[in-house]
């Protein structure tokens, strides 16, 4: 009888660890998917905040240059001669870009 007994407490406690490697292999099984779905989010999310950053930066390099047009004279002429504008009294010379010339040959 007691040989019977230990057999079946043996059984039970096999029976018992399997069902409980079973559950939390389901566990496992059912969030798998929900931890690939983070990742994937905070990816994106990652992705959208360097985004963001950059604008930021921008956005103030933006505002940083309104305040000088609005202050610094010297800057507002350096950029007006940046792209092209002048004053009156000022000449404007444009030289051709040399290409295909070394010096080297006669």
């Amino acid at each position: 009888m007691q040989q019977t007994e230990k057999y079946w407490n043996l059984i039970n406690r096999i029976v018992l660890i399997a069902i409980i490697i079973m559950a939390g292999v389901g566990v496992v099984l059912a969030f798998a998917p929900k931890v690939k779905q983070l990742q994937a989010y905070q990816n994106k999310f990652d992705e959208l905040q360097h985004r963001i950053d950059v604008t930021v930066a921008a956005e103030k390099d933006l505002k940083e240059k309104q305040l000088r047009f609005r202050t610094d004279p010297d800057f507002v002429e350096k950029v007006a001669h940046e792209v092209g504008y002048a004053r009156r009294s000022e000449t404007i010379y444009h030289f051709p870009e040399e290409t295909g010339y070394n010096g080297a040959e006669f």
